[in-house]
């Protein structure tokens, strides 16, 4: 396969392995961009005071997408409280950090649905307010702060804005006090905070958290475990402080901070037990975390072999299966050291281009049946069968084609002023009355009679033996037979191929190892999907799939033998090289009309007409005066590839023996123009390796090595949400 083919194979490979791995990140990986509401991100700055409560403030870049219900109006933060871990919220306050704005309590909260546009605008926006939702959102309730708490509540924290139909970004400040966190036991006060739950359906892109302890409180008397499914870091400073972060957190994640202290830093702790805490719970903290630990090697391991399988069995299918498209692209380029051949080959014009196709590396079908049908055709102007005129039928109007002379026909373009602007639009085909009479004089080949009987079938349909190449489509249209009688062409000319015993089959090995590939990249896209590793979808996934596709579209499963393949595939590369350089030659000859009719038709079958006829006409000057092709090319193809330049600028006043064919554009009228004109007729017819070898040791609450999935549910178990 030429180079040139082979690079715009592997561009449209590059470029369809692309869009499959575009669309299986959208799918898959999409990001919280999608959500109507979402974190961009969230940062806790945290405090344990001494008494057990904890001071919180947030720092939240909310995004807002446009929704079909309206603007926005209304974010809220929703909290459980309970006897045993968080009796009360107080001490809110939030600040609109984009605006520099700090909100007021509002003491009468309401939804955005039971206040009008003008009212929320003017007496609603820019206020806080905390509310108890415990029997749902249809009416806020006013939460007091100072009642004490008897059953599980739900309590939101919550802030108008003015009326928003979207935002990338806005950002507030949030800080609040969360009563009764932790309780005093005799040796330790120890607490579990849970900034937010399984119920939050709030996606967020990152969250970062700093913990600080009470005055006295060291790393050497603290302790801390961080519970989060997801990516995530822990560290702690000297004096004990800890700081976390978590990624691309997604809704139903949950994040719990467990910590301990030494009890003696505590003081008015509202909750107390005489029962000794630490050994349980470092016990129990250790026991979930050795779990996960095991779980995630575990997990991390069938990962590693996984992905060792994929890229393993992926390259030595791409390895096979580049050889066997390399030796296949071998087999089927004709190999032999015939340069030119001055002959027609020894088959039809539709096996030639056949074979062609075949030997330089292949075109697309629609392409290869539009030159087998359109030099075919002309194969029949050349022997006879059927005349092709320039410009359309009309023109030729009350002559009767079928029996006048080409002297008639010039004739009547010279006098029609029509044909001027006409003649390069399209050709008239005349189906020659020696098709009924004499048929087997023409001495066709199966091909060339199907495709005579294709044009036969037009004539009868059109109910005249000459017509336009622009009725083709007419004739046929809405005509259900049509399609058998195009099929009869198409299958005659694969057999009359077959028959010529040139080709077998080959690139099986490259057909197979290509879809296994396939199939193994598909495995590493779908695996590093459900990961969401889109690190691992690029690096294994996207590679893959562009060798596989690369495979594919290069492999040949046609290829030439080594006799008859060989010895026919020299003649049709070695002429076609012949008349791309024919004016180069000094031996060409005799002048022989018949045989570059010949010509002019394997040129059509190779798609080099307008290479063909620029070349005729620089070698052979007599194709520039009209009286010789009067005189010895009356009736051929070259006559009317070559006369309309003639009989054109005759009209115009211009010497009817000047003969200047344009540089860089076809011939018009003549067979640059005719083969394009077949053609546009036809073809309307038709990070887990590390977590894989490293030990499953446990922090021992020293808040390092990450979260792991432990217990959840502890103090607050927020839920996130906006209106």
């Amino acid at each position: 396969m030429p180079l040139k083919k082979v690079l715009t194979r592997a561009g449209a490979s590059l470029l369809g392995a692309l869009l499959i791995v575009v669309v299986v990140v959208f799918v898959a990986l999409g990001t919280s961009n999608s959500a109507d509401l979402s974190y961009r991100s969230l940062n806790y700055d945290a405090t344990i005071l001494a008494n057990g409560d904890m001071r919180i403030v947030q720092t939240i870049d909310v995004r807002l997408n446009e929704r079909d219900s309206g603007p926005w109006r209304q974010l809220y933060q929703d909290y459980t409280l309970k006897t045993s871990n968080l009796t009360s919220i107080s001490d809110v306050s939030v600040t609109n950090l984009s605006t520099g704005k700090s909100f007021s309590q509002l003491d009468s909260p309401r939804t955005p649905s039971q206040v009008s546009s003008s009212q929320w605008e003017s007496s609603y926006a820019n206020h806080w307010y905390l509310a108890d939702v415990t029997n749902g959102t249809d009416s806020l309730e006013s939460y007091d702060s100072s009642t004490s708490v008897t059953s599980d509540r739900t309590v939101e924290v919550g802030w108008n804005i003015p009326a928003t139909e979207s935002a990338n970004s806005m950002r507030f400040r949030v800080s609040m006090t969360f009563h009764g966190v932790a309780t005093a036991y005799s040796d330790v006060a120890a607490l579990q905070w849970e900034p937010f739950g399984t119920s939050n359906q709030v996606p967020i892109g990152t969250v970062t958290g700093v913990v600080r302890f009470p005055d006295g409180v060291t790393k050497s008397n603290s302790w801390a475990w961080l519970h989060v499914t997801g990516t995530s870091t822990t560290s702690r400073d000297s004096d004990g402080t800890l700081r976390f972060t978590a990624s691309d957190v997604r809704s139903g994640q949950y994040l719990d901070v467990v910590a301990m202290f030494d009890v003696n830093a505590a003081s008015g702790v509202a909750r107390h037990s005489d029962a000794a805490a630490k050994s349980r719970i470092m016990t129990e903290e250790t026991r979930q975390e050795e779990e996960w630990r095991a779980q995630q090697r575990a997990n991390a391991v069938r990962t590693v072999a996984i992905w060792t399988a994929i890229i393993v069995f992926g390259l030595a299918f791409l390895i096979l299966g580049i050889r066997g498209s390399v030796r296949s692209n071998r087999l089927a380029r004709y190999r032999g050291g015939l340069d030119y051949w001055r002959d027609p080959p020894d088959m039809s014009p539709a096996s030639a281009a056949a074979l062609l196709d075949i030997a330089e590396g292949g075109v697309p079908s629609s392409t290869l049946q539009t030159r087998q049908m359109s030099s075919t055709v002309l194969s029949l102007v050349s022997k006879g069968a059927i005349a092709v005129y320039p410009g359309p039928a009309a023109i030729y109007r009350g002559m009767d084609l079928t029996a006048a002379s080409a002297a008639d026909v010039a004739a009547a373009l010279r006098s029609n002023g029509e044909a001027r602007s006409s003649m390069a639009s399209t050709s008239t085909v005349v189906i020659l009355p020696v098709c009924s009479a004499d048929r087997s004089s023409l001495q066709l080949s199966s091909s060339e009679d199907a495709a005579l009987a294709l044009l036969e079938t037009a004539a009868r349909r059109l109910k005249n033996p000459a017509f336009g190449l622009d009725s083709l489509s007419k004739a046929f249209s809405g005509w259900q037979g049509g399609a058998k009688i195009q099929s009869r062409f198409v299958d005659a000319a694969a057999n009359e191929f077959a028959m010529l015993g040139v080709t077998c089959h080959d690139g099986a090995m490259a057909t197979a190892c290509g879809f296994l590939a396939l199939f193994d990249a598909a495995l590493a896209l779908a695996f590093g999907a459900h990961q969401g590793s889109l690190a691992l979808i690029l690096s294994v996934g996207f590679p893959l799939l562009v060798g596989a596709l690369l495979i594919l579209a290069t492999k040949r499963t046609e290829v030439l033998t080594d006799d008859d393949g060989q010895k026919l595939a020299g003649q049709v590369v070695g002429l076609k090289r012949y008349l791309t350089d024919f004016s180069d030659f000094s031996d060409r000859g005799v002048a022989d009309i018949t045989l570059w009719n010949r010509y002019l038709v394997y040129a059509a079958a190779f798609g080099i007409s307008e290479v063909a006829i620029r070349q005729l006409a620089k070698a052979c000057p007599q194709l520039s005066d009209p009286q010789w092709l009067d005189a010895n090319a009356v009736g051929s193809l070259i006559y009317w590839s070559y006369r309309p330049w003639i009989i054109v600028p005759s009209m115009a006043g211009a010497s009817a023996g000047t003969f200047v064919p344009p540089q860089g554009t076809a011939f018009r009228g003549g067979l640059g123009d005719i083969g394009a004109q077949l053609d546009g007729s036809f073809s309307q017819l038709r990070s887990t390796i590390a977590a894989a070898s490293a030990p499953s040791n446990t922090s021992g609450g020293s808040f390092s090595g990450g979260g792991f999935g432990g217990s959840f549910g502890g103090s607050g178990g927020g839920s996130f949400g906006g209106r």
